[in-house]
């Protein structure tokens, strides 16, 4: 029984020195894609930050608009009315 036992432990530790590097090398690429994927994450969320600030200055302005057209519309027609 021993001797049987062995052998499995010998073909079991032939086994693992051959996976060995092949784990290794692919927790060095998942390593690297990590660092890939945060640094792309980082940059995604920097660009989604810098179009939400252009966006609410297109709103402020499209307000500041509205609400310049609002007053000289509402001149336009105070004027008509008193002329009348």
């Amino acid at each position: 029984m021993e001797h049987s036992e062995t052998k499995q432990y010998q073909a079991d530790l032939k086994q693992f020195r051959e996976v060995l590097p092949n784990v290794t090398k692919l927790e060095m690429e998942l390593a690297t894609h990590e660092v890939q994927c945060e640094e792309r994450w980082k940059t995604t969320f920097t660009r989604l930050e810098n179009i939400e600030a252009t966006l609410q200055k297109m709103d402020s302005r499209m307000l500041s608009l509205g609400g310049t057209v609002i007053l000289f519309l509402a001149g336009v027609l105070v004027t008509l009315v008193t002329q009348m």
